[in-house]
């Protein structure tokens, strides 16, 4: 909106001194033409002005108005002050086509007039010209602008009904920003239609699981084993709740990270002694003794401990954390010796939701969430997640943080 006030303001502005200058040279054009008889009139007052000694005396004299100008109201041209201080007099046209003199006496000017009266309504058509003219250009600037505007319009109002229509304006629109405001919105918009199927594709499947093995339990004679299944699928459905809300708290950024200097070295370390003692292969570290980044501590924990705890649940027998200091960005790997991620499926398991195992049984491990937090996380740190193969023989992820 800055840039539509801007453009205007700098229009009204052109358009006004261009037909003011524009009218006022037609208007020089078109003074009416000094009467022949005022040559000898000229040359008279000339003369006698010479004579007075003020202008009361001129003024009776020649019984006509005089005045003294020459107090700095009047800013001649370099040309008319010349002819002035040479003792010419000059010949002006009020507006209202009245006729006066201009005459320089010592360090005075004198105006003697009106010498012929004018016709006041003769100069009309000036000024009705001027806003015409004005009135069309504003038309002709206001044109495109309505254009795009109405094109603005229709897309909001079919929106509902076709919300893949996108919106396309010319890159010198002055709604530019708007429409890309409005286009970015309506992304948005579809993001979160999408994920709302999604999640409620996944809490029907996912919830039914355990709410069905539930109802299956409580039918069954009451026993310790049964009481333990039941804890499991509730702990389950726990996790399972738990990690949508998350995932949904973070797709609607409730939260926002706060930057510190965080030794990645040492998060890498305290999360190896955490994890080691749960079942799963030990985690190896190739880390330097210190390294210090801006980052936001909380969410790269929860990042590098969603890839280790996929690579743990992949991996045969290996598994690792590797810490890549370069010119202004640090390199997170973690590799696993497991059977790896097909090239052609690395895109599609970042998506939410989304999981290579055919089945989702609880013993595959998750919803398909993990990832796509991973990424979410690269994303507000404006840093990005890489899939590819493993100097191990399995999957290696690399995050990448850039310096802030």
């Amino acid at each position: 909106m800055r840039r539509l006030l801007v453009h205007f303001y700098v229009f009204l502005l052109l358009a006004i001194i261009g037909l003011g200058w524009s009218l006022e040279q037609v208007w020089r054009d078109y003074q009416p033409e000094i009467p022949p008889w005022f040559s000898a009139l000229e040359q008279s007052v000339l003369t006698l002005t010479q004579q007075a000694e003020s202008p009361e005396a001129l003024q009776s004299t020649l019984d006509l108005s005089v005045l003294v100008v020459g107090d700095g109201r009047i800013g001649w041209p370099e040309t008319e002050q010349q002819r002035l201080d040479r003792g010419e007099a000059l010949t002006v046209f009020s507006a209202d086509q009245s006729l006066y003199l201009y005459v320089k006496k010592g360090e005075e000017v004198w105006r003697i007039g009106p010498i012929a009266d004018g016709t006041p309504s003769s100069n009309y058509w000036y000024h009705i010209l001027f806003f015409v003219l004005l009135a069309l250009l504003t038309t002709l600037w206001l044109r495109p602008l309505a254009r795009d505007l109405r094109a603005l319009e229709s897309s909001l109002n079919t929106f509902a009904k076709d919300p893949a229509r996108s919106l396309h304006l010319p890159k010198r629109s002055l709604v530019q920003g708007l429409s890309q405001s409005f286009e970015r919105m309506r992304l948005q918009i579809l993001h979160l239609l999408g994920l709302q199927r999604e999640l409620t594709s996944a809490v029907s499947h996912d919830l039914r699981t355990p709410l069905a093995r539930m109802k299956f339990i409580l039918e069954m004679q009451d026993s310790p084993e049964f009481r333990e299944a039941l804890r499991d699928n509730v702990q389950e459905m726990e996790t399972l709740v738990d990690t949508l809300l998350d995932y949904a708290r973070l797709e609607g950024q409730q939260e926002f990270l706060e930057l510190s200097a965080v030794n990645l070295s040492e998060l890498a370390e305290n999360l190896a002694e955490k994890l080691n003692p749960l079942p799963g292969p030990e985690i190896s570290l190739n880390v330097p003794e210190t390294l210090i980044w801006q980052c936001d501590g909380h969410y790269m924990e929860r990042a590098i401990q969603n890839l280790i705890q996929n690579a743990r649940r992949h991996a045969q027998g290996r598994v690792s954390v590797t810490l890549e200091r370069r010119a202004k960005t640090v390199m997170i790997h973690i590799d696993d010796d497991g059977p790896g991620i097909a090239e052609h499926e690395r895109e599609r398991i970042l998506k939410p939701f989304v999981r290579l195992e055919p089945s989702r049984s609880r013993h595959s491990g998750g919803v398909g969430l993990g990832l796509t937090i991973v990424q979410r996380i690269m994303e507000w740190h404006h840093g990005h997640m890489v899939i590819g193969t493993s100097p191990l023989g399995g999957a290696r992820f690399t995050l990448t943080l850039p310096d802030h």
